[in-house]
């Protein structure tokens, strides 16, 4: 077998409720909350959510869905700031140290297809109902494509809050292999629709704003008591170290080893004891040859319900072992709210920049730690310190969890 390749990310792409592109994480870096009330986008009386209330659709996008629009918008920012070149139309060649188009994978992920483009085709079903909508699961991944004249291969893995990971992981798993140069991964979530919000009101999981939305999201806190739905998207490129040695390009972080599985304990709870949680956790610093003395950070799911962050920080603690009290923990969804489908995309692009900033964001509105955590969950204010290596936890509805380490190209951060 051929030996396999290091995975390096060469490009960040973001979509988040604070703005678009990668200075909107400036705000979460800041532990500034975007959550707030959504009449303007619901009739759902009461909800609240965090909203992209500014975005413009990126050119050519206009009649797309708005979680394509997401997608589209984080990918041109990534594929730009991996230094890549774009085509003049769909068959244009790349220069000779380039990757090839078809060596170019793209793995991207609705976790519930095209939320409102599938309500607007729900609600027109007459004999003059127009054009069909792109509603699948897909959509993303086949307009990016498209856009960028890549010609490799495309996925949409769909694990709920999980599924962003899983892209990284499936497009990881294709450079590691060999089987292309580069892959364009991550995933987008437009799911402020009465339809979502209603769905996760019956499953008991958001929380009562109580006056004041943008203090409603408490990951860890005693007082903790759900989430709030928010939306955008999170891109990475993702390249074999010898193909951006090729080109030139310079790693801004890199993917050393993930461990996947699943646990069956219902729809919206994590096993109360962690440890499939903690075997994972173990498994991928193992494959990524990382001892847990060296993790610098953890960028946890954190959700903010009560049963879910007290699970995950036993799991954390038992992978860890002694060095858990030495590790910054965070959890981001108290600033740009709960991405569903994109969360896991988003989070890591922040915990790349992490990594580049030497500095862990902080946990918004943990003002009043739950003892029982156990951990250094970096409340309220960010904390500079070395992120050689990170662990990123993933999640989703009905027991998919991931688990990701990514590292400093060197061993080190910038200053």
């Amino acid at each position: 077998m051929p030996e396999e390749q290091g995975v390096a990310i060469t490009g960040l792409g973001l979509v988040l409720p604070q703005g678009v592109g990668l200075a909107a994480a400036d705000e979460v870096f800041a532990g500034r909350s975007a959550v707030g009330y959504l009449s303007e986008m619901t009739e759902v009386p009461d909800a609240t959510g965090a909203a992209c209330l500014g975005f413009v659709p990126p050119a050519g996008t206009k009649h797309l869905d708005r979680a394509v629009q997401f997608a589209v918008a984080a990918a041109d920012e990534a594929w730009d700031h991996a230094g890549l070149d774009r085509p003049r139309d769909a068959h244009a060649c790349a220069p000779d140290r380039a990757p090839a188009r078809e060596r170019i994978a793209t793995v991207l992920s609705l976790s519930k297809g095209a939320v409102f483009a599938l309500a607007q085709q729900a609600a027109n079903v007459g004999p003059d109902c127009g054009e069909p909508l792109d509603v699948t699961p897909d959509a993303a991944a086949r307009t990016v494509a498209a856009r960028l004249g890549l010609t490799g291969p495309i996925g949409a893995p769909v694990t709920a809050c999980a599924s962003g990971g899983h892209a990284l992981v499936v497009g990881a798993g294709l450079i590691r292999r060999g089987v292309v140069d580069v892959a364009v991964v991550g995933a987008a979530e437009a799911s402020l629709h009465p339809l979502i919000i209603g769905s996760y009101r019956r499953m008991g999981v958001l929380a009562d704003a109580r006056g004041d939305p943008a203090a409603s999201v408490r990951p860890f806190s005693a007082s903790r008591r759900g989430f709030a739905i928010g939306e955008g998207a999170g891109v990475l490129v993702l390249e074999s170290l010898a193909s951006a040695a090729r080109r030139g390009a310079e790693p801004i972080a890199l993917v050393q080893g993930w461990a996947g599985g699943c646990q069956t304990t219902g729809l919206t709870d994590m096993e109360a004891d962690g440890k499939t949680l903690a075997h994972l956790l173990r498994l991928a610093l193992e494959r990524a040859g990382v001892p847990p003395e060296d993790v610098d950070y953890v960028n946890a799911h954190g959700t903010a319900t009560v049963s879910n962050d007290a699970a995950e920080a036993r799991a954390i603690r038992i992978a860890l072992g002694g060095a858990a009290g030495a590790v910054s923990v965070s959890a981001t969804k108290g600033s740009h709210g709960h991405l569903l489908g994109a969360a896991t995309a988003v989070e890591l692009v922040l915990t790349v920049l992490a990594i580049r900033r030497g500095a862990v964001p902080p946990t918004a509105n943990l003002t009043d730690p739950d003892p029982q955590i156990g951990l250094d969950c970096t409340p309220v204010t960010a904390r500079r310190r070395p992120v050689r290596r990170a662990l990123k936890i993933a999640s989703g509805f009905g027991g998919q969890m991931l688990a990701i380490v990514l590292a400093s190209p060197d061993g080190e951060r910038d200053e």
